[in-house]
């Protein structure tokens, strides 16, 4: 992984680079475990050589999840999961320097972070 914008306590930056979407997925869930909490692999875009050209990295409680009319009666009650949480890690692939970039990037979180031994 050669981060030319590396920061000095691993927090993600936009303009940061990465030699491979797999270099800037380990960095985003070496970031994601320090901070507690858990990276979902989110969209995915290729090109029609199949290489990946953009990738978004969420954190795992981004979604809410949908009440349907048939939910009238739920068999059992738990805590939702999914918060619709917006921190995310967008990369794209820049094709002059063949490199993956930075370009989205949401650090906060809209619910509590787990603890470090529950982080997956």
């Amino acid at each position: 992984m050669d981060c030319s914008k590396l920061a000095k306590d691993g927090t993600p930056e936009l303009g940061m680079e990465f030699n491979s979407e797999e270099d800037a997925y380990k960095f985003y869930n070496k970031y994601a475990f320090k901070m507690c909490f858990s990276v979902r692999k989110d969209y995915l875009n290729k090109d029609k050589d199949g290489m990946t050209t953009s990738r978004r990295y969420s954190c795992c409680k981004e979604c809410v999840k949908r009440k349907y009319e048939s939910d009238v009666m739920p068999k059992r009650t738990r805590a939702p999961m999914k918060t619709g949480c917006g921190a995310k890690m967008v990369i794209v692939l820049f094709r002059g320097t063949m490199k993956y970039r930075v370009h989205d990037l949401v650090l906060e979180h809209n619910h509590e972070l787990h603890i470090t031994q529950c982080a997956q």
